[in-house]
């Protein structure tokens, strides 16, 4: 154990370009095989059982295993090598949100006498979903098939505390970022905000699928008048992450206004401090001092006038308008609890009807939105 992780981990920072996600998991990966041998010999045995083709591979023979991270060959650098003492490495490329260049796999194939032109490769390709797996590697497999081996609970036993420790948190860490446990939420599981904080992991799955589903999807076609609203330069959809006690997705860097659509976990936010519940939501917050400009916007005072009249929208959501907190704008909500208990206990059929929910919260201000723009 040569290096602390988070050394290898500081080297990757986030920038406009690129999210550090799969360095991340590539070097969280590379840690542990080179820090915990049976971690290093359970997943080649992995690898191994995932090959289309037999290797010439005694998997009951002692064997050492170590790797390197951005391995340079003349055609670039490849995410992980993989080599062993029995005449066998593994070249790795790891994809998360990102696509294969063309030839990507064969190219790197290619360049094996770079690294050692006495192992025998296997190229694997490892990737967030199948829908990536458009090249033909030896192995091709997701980060759900490496989060369901080793959370085995008959192969955790094998280890000793200190390396379940650390595996645990490699998990836990796949499941926040929508790789790993695919589990549905126990509606009664989130009554209160105490026990909510067991389904984090779950929920930060769920909307780092429907992050990826809304990049897929065109998250404009399915929400007309996103862009003009969010009067964004350049639109994009940020990654899921926990802000004030939320887990969900922000649609605009910017405050002019922003938009916030996901599930309120507890009362850190001053605005929410009358929620007794998790809520699902869907926010516009501004810049501070900008107030009561958007609040002068017709789209705005047509809320707010309707608001006298109907304090639910027509799918549910309650309409919160006035807030002592100076960067909100306007708060559509419901428990968390009636989204869930509208479907089945099922992971992706949660995951669809939270998705639906919020296109309904936002169509439903756009709609205010695209009159108020008419009118003018």
């Amino acid at each position: 154990m040569n290096e602390s992780i988070f050394s290898r981990l500081f080297r990757y920072k986030q920038t406009e370009k690129m999210s550090p996600k799969e360095n991340y998991l590539t070097e969280m990966l590379a840690w542990m095989i080179d820090s915990l041998s049976q971690f290093g010999q359970d997943y080649v045995l992995f690898l191994n059982s995932k090959c289309k083709e037999k290797l010439n591979f005694d998997a009951n023979c002692p064997f050492t295993v170590s790797a390197r991270t951005q391995v340079a060959v003349k055609d670039g650098f490849i995410d992980m090598v993989i080599i062993t003492d029995q005449n066998l490495g593994f070249i790795c490329e790891h994809k998360v949100d990102s696509e294969l260049s063309n030839n990507q796999i064969k190219k790197y194939y290619d360049c094996r006498a770079e690294i050692d032109s006495n192992l025998e490769f296997q190229t694997v390709l490892l990737t967030k979903s199948k829908d990536q797996h458009e090249q033909n590697p030896d192995i091709q497999i997701i980060w759900h098939d490496v989060y369901e081996f080793f959370s085995d609970p008959i192969r955790k036993e094998s280890y000793n505390a200190d390396e379940k420790i650390i595996i645990e948190q490699f998990l836990k860490y796949l499941t926040e970022v929508g790789m790993g446990m695919k589990e549905a939420i126990n509606p009664n599981g989130v009554t209160h905000y105490s026990a909510a904080i067991n389904v984090e992991p779950l929920l930060s799955s769920i909307f780092n699928d429907i992050y990826r589903d809304f990049q897929k999807s065109d998250i404009e076609k399915q929400c007309p008048e996103l862009h003009d609203f969010l009067r964004e330069s350049k639109f994009l959809l940020n990654t899921p992450g926990k802000e004030s006690g939320r887990i969900g997705i922000k649609f605009s860097e910017t405050w002019h206004p922003g938009l916030f659509a996901g599930v309120q976990l507890n009362n850190k936010d001053n605005s929410l401090q009358s929620f007794d519940s998790p809520q699902l939501v869907v926010i516009i917050d501004c810049m501070q001092g900008e107030k009561n400009n958007f609040q002068e916007k017709l789209w705005y005072k047509s809320i707010d006038k309707d608001k006298q009249s109907k304090e639910e929208t027509e799918s549910g959501f309650r309409i919160q308008t006035t807030s002592d907190n100076p960067w909100r704008v306007l708060i559509l909500h419901k428990p968390l609890t009636t989204v869930l208990s509208q479907c089945n206990e099922d992971y992706y059929e949660q995951m669809e009807n939270i998705k639906e929910e919020i296109i309904d919260g936002i169509n439903w201000i756009l709609n205010y939105y695209k009159l108020s723009c008419e009118d003018a």
